[in-house]
């Protein structure tokens, strides 16, 4: 009992030691979370003047963007904290973004990253060319665009007024976050109906500029107005009709001349009123110039009328020679000394049987045809003198101007497609390029330009273009603009896959598989696409794979696209057995007039068509990659690379020819018309595939077209028309009336004629 007694008293105590022991050490573990402490934080970027609230307390960073806040705890902080968008100085305002890791990494007084966005309050003034203001009001409508694709519509009132833009954003960088500066571009700025500025080629920071200028183009016009058989001038003024429908009258000056100092770039319909008949005729303005207009005077009419009578007075002379006796005879008469008319003579020769050995005469079919050939001889000559005044056709194609080049006898049976690019940006044009279009450093997002690049191919004999893609929101969207142009302008296209990254390495299978099961799903029924049957898809980097692999990746889709692969060699031919619907050999460095080229084309071609596939020949006309990593160039030689790399292309019996390439800048292997090379190589195309075109582009990248359109070549074809519409008509009426018989008792027109 009393051991028992004792037991129990020594539990009692060692508990209570654990009790003042254990307990306060528990009490002391509790996370330091949980208790009260200061809060660091460190803004990103870092600015000062940025507020934070929690638990009833204020703190503002810095002039380094730190700041520090008492908190009662750091457990659930994040719900807690608030950031109010704050305008830390007039002209910025900044909104909270995200924080790096948790806030309640606080409690052990590490500073907490706190990204920001930034907004920045803008203005912009406009100027022209010269540096002169212009007035907002002139401007009716602006878009701005960033390079994240945040759109500012702004129409009336808005376009005189500032406006608050995002300025910059944070993202998530290896060492933490990293706040990103974000640029504008002018899409368009919109006077009288027009866009007077080159899409995205005015280019602004909010963080470094906030007073923006934008330069517009206006111009210097000077239109006159000439008779259109003369050189005078005629007319009392213009009525210029804008895109918008507005309508403006501007009087001839004494000189002759009405001067608008500051047209908006665009095109126009111009009326001459006054002195004559005129038509409207569109005039497309996009640069300094002087403009003459024709006018169809009455001095012109009277002429013309003049001469209609005269040849229809002539072919009625023609047909009835007697006439013109009687007419000379009385011609006689008048012009006689006492002016007595001689009185006609009683007696007529009648037609006398030519003697024996004289040659027979057949009066009645030569003088009955006599007419007709006159009409007719007549009407060729009229025509042959105005064919140099008809408008230019499709032989002096311009940019801009949808004309079907009259092709000669065809010379290649089958498709001509070339490589095309559209992933320029305006900053594209900063790095690598020694050669820059004819058309202005351009976006490819730019419509217009897409248009003029299809219109531009199409007359020189090009089929489709190989657009280049893959499956990004910003190609798409390009994409889709270039099958809308391609779909109004009759035009094919397929698609080159771009299965390697910037450095060269082969993307993931899935994301290849996921980007043409999107193409297949969204345009594998598209007649765009329509080139033999189902659109053709060249993947580049499937040389880079086994055949097991390039089934397993493009098995879903071969039966709704032609996947082609990029084979360099027979041996990557032979590799993929078969699990690719042919190749596309994009060779842009050969040099075809070292006459190797020809034989591994052939034999290449040999290879795809033994396994029942299309085989894309390469066509380049020079090559030049050295401020891009290459070794090598290969001259152009004034069009006779593009001749040799054409002969071998056709040699390899191809199922398409493949241009390389409308537009690649950065290898130099373009045909696009450029400052270095001019249209020189498209006309070589051009030649060889037996269009007969002459593409002119205009120096001027902004020109919407050349405006040639009526004039005095519209009114020569005109003049033929109305000889054709009454000369033929005569001479059909003379022929049948030569060809009646004569009433009983009377001679036949032929005896008649014939008799003195």
């Amino acid at each position: 009992m009393t051991r028992r007694i004792v037991r129990a008293a020594l539990l009692s105590l060692v508990a209570a030691a654990l009790t003042v022991v254990v307990l306060p050490a528990a009490a002391s573990a509790r996370p330091s979370s949980a208790g009260p402490g200061t809060l660091h934080l460190q803004t990103v970027p870092p600015l000062p003047g940025v507020v934070v609230k929690v638990d009833g307390q204020v703190a503002r960073s810095d002039t380094r963007g730190r700041l520090a806040i008492r908190v009662r705890d750091f457990v659930g902080l994040e719900k807690r904290l608030v950031v109010p968008e704050t305008r830390i100085s007039p002209d910025r305002k900044v909104i909270f973004d995200r924080f790096r890791g948790n806030p309640d990494a606080g409690a052990h007084g590490k500073a907490v990253e706190l990204g920001l966005r930034t907004a920045r309050l803008v203005s912009w003034s406009f100027l022209d060319r010269f540096g002169d203001a212009v007035p907002a009001d002139r401007v009716s409508a602006m878009r701005l665009r960033s390079n994240t694709g945040e759109i500012h519509d702004l129409a009336g009132a808005e376009v005189a007024q500032p406006r608050w833009v995002s300025e910059s954003r944070t993202q998530q960088g290896p060492q933490g976050l990293v706040s990103k500066q974000l640029y504008y571009v002018v899409d368009s700025a919109m006077v009288d109906g027009t866009s007077v500025v080159n899409r995205a080629g005015q280019k602004f920071v909010p963080w470094e500029q906030q007073a923006w200028v934008v330069q517009l183009l206006f111009f210097r016009v000077a239109f006159t107005a000439t008779d259109m058989f003369f050189t005078r001038q005629v007319g009392d003024g213009i009525e210029l009709t804008r895109a918008d429908g507005g309508v403006e009258r501007l009087p001839f000056g004494r000189d002759g001349t009405a001067v608008v100092p500051d047209l908006p770039r665009g095109t126009y319909t111009i009326t001459v009123f006054g002195g004559g008949v005129s038509f409207g005729r569109p005039v497309s303005i996009s640069k300094d110039q002087e403009v003459t207009l024709t006018v169809i005077s009455v001095t012109d009419m009277t002429l013309v009328t003049l001469a209609i009578l005269v040849v229809a007075v002539g072919l009625v002379l023609l047909g009835r020679p007697h006439l013109l006796g009687r007419l000379r005879r009385a011609g006689r008469a008048v012009t006689a000394g006492d002016g007595a008319r001689r009185p006609p003579s009683r007696h007529r020769r009648r037609w006398r049987r030519p003697r024996a050995g004289a040659p027979p005469r057949f009066p009645a079919e030569d003088d009955r045809a006599a007419p007709l050939r006159a009409g007719v001889t007549l009407v060729l000559l009229l025509a042959a003198l105005a064919v140099p005044l008809l408008p230019p056709g499709p032989a002096r194609a311009a940019v801009g101007h949808r004309g079907d080049a009259t092709p000669r006898p065809a010379a290649v049976p089958v498709p001509v497609l070339a490589y095309y690019y559209i992933w320029f940006n305006p900053t594209s044009w900063n790095r690598a390029k020694i050669d820059y279009p004819l058309l202005g450093r351009y976006s490819s997002d730019d419509v217009e330009i897409m248009r003029r690049h299809v219109r531009m191919a199409k007359s020189a004999g090009i089929n489709g273009f190989l657009v280049s893609w893959k499956h990004t929101p910003q190609l798409d969207e390009r994409l889709a603009k270039l099958v809308e142009v391609a779909r109004e302008e009759h035009f094919r296209l397929g698609i080159v896959y771009q299965g390697l990254d910037f450095a060269r390495t082969p993307l993931a299978f899935d994301t290849v598989r996921t980007d043409l099961t999107y193409f297949a799903t969204r345009y594998a029924t598209d007649p765009v696409f329509d080139i033999f049957g189902r659109p053709v898809v060249v993947w580049t980097g499937s040389d880079r794979f086994t055949a097991a692999q390039i089934g397993a990746t493009v098995g879903g889709v071969r039966g709704k696209l032609l996947v082609l692969g990029n084979a360099k060699s027979l041996e990557d031919i032979e590799s993929s057995q078969g699990a690719l619907d042919g190749q596309a050999y994009y060779w842009s460095s050969v040099d075809p007039t070292a006459g190797t080229s020809g034989k591994k084309l052939a034999a290449m071609s040999r290879a795809v068509h033994q396994r029942g596939g299309l085989w894309i020949a390469p066509v380049t006309p020079g090559f030049d990659a050295r401020l891009v990593g290459g070794k090598r160039e290969v001259p152009r030689r004034a069009g006779d690379t593009l001749r040799a790399s054409f002969a071998a292309a056709r040699l390899s019996d191809p199922d398409a020819i493949g241009v390389i390439s409308w537009n690649e800048f950065s290898e130099n292997t373009h045909i696009e018309p450029s400052e270095r090379f001019s249209a020189a190589d498209i006309n070589v195309l051009a030649d060889l595939l037996g269009v007969r075109v002459d593409i002119a582009v205009p120096a001027d990248s902004s020109e919407p077209g050349n405006g040639d359109h009526w004039g005095l070549s519209a009114w020569a074809a005109l003049l033929v028309a109305g000889a054709v519409a009454v000369l033929l008509p005569l001479g059909v009426l003379f022929q049948r009336r030569r060809s009646s018989p004569s009433p009983p008792g009377r001679p036949s027109g032929t005896e008649a004629d014939i008799e003195q």
